[in-house]
């Protein structure tokens, strides 16, 4: 789910906990139900500017209620594999495998100790992005290179999915020993 309808859902939530506070409030307290019941129809409903508002509101609600609604429903499969079709039938790739594919190739140039590998979706594809340790006295641009061109030819020969872009991102040089603190 993106941040943006995280924070929809955030402020729908809220909304509707404290609209059935309230409503637990007037179940507990029958007089006040009157007294606000009485207040809508008397002030609010009257002037058409504040039935607009309130119209707009409610709409707010219903359309945040059917979307939320129907991302509930979304089918999931879609979102973790990548399809391809051909004459006989579709065939389905998990990101699953194409991330274990590009960690055998990302592990095979001499020089990186170790590697992970993330894979999300494109429209056309995939992009792929490899996060390795170094070992040292390594030259890191080229190490780079040819970590970015055997991920993307061994994902692309072994499932015939484009790859549209492979990020490398070293994280660190590997020293050969752990630190260890002292207390």
């Amino acid at each position: 789910m993106s941040l943006f309808m995280r924070v929809l859902l955030f402020i729908y939530a809220f909304c509707l906990t404290i609209i059935s506070g309230v409503a637990v409030f007037c179940a507990i307290q029958p007089d006040v139900f009157y007294s606000f019941s009485d207040f809508m129809i008397g002030e609010v409903l009257q002037a058409p500017g504040s039935r607009l508002v309130l119209f707009l509101i409610a709409l707010t609600f219903f359309i945040l209620s059917m979307v939320f609604l129907l991302s509930g429903l979304k089918n999931e499969r879609e979102k973790r594999g990548v399809s391809k079709f051909t004459n006989i039938g579709e065939i389905r790739i998990s990101l699953n495998s194409i991330e274990n594919i590009a960690l055998s190739a990302s592990r095979r140039p001499m020089g990186v100790r170790e590697s992970k590998a993330y894979v999300h979706k494109n429209d056309e594809g995939v992009s792929v992005t490899i996060r390795l340790v170094a070992l040292p006295d390594i030259n890191l641009p080229s190490l780079s290179e040819d970590v970015q061109h055997r991920v993307k030819s061994a994902i692309e020969e072994a499932s015939g999915i484009r790859v549209n872009e492979v990020k490398v991102i070293v994280d660190n040089i590997h020293t050969g020993y752990k630190s260890s603190r002292v207390e």
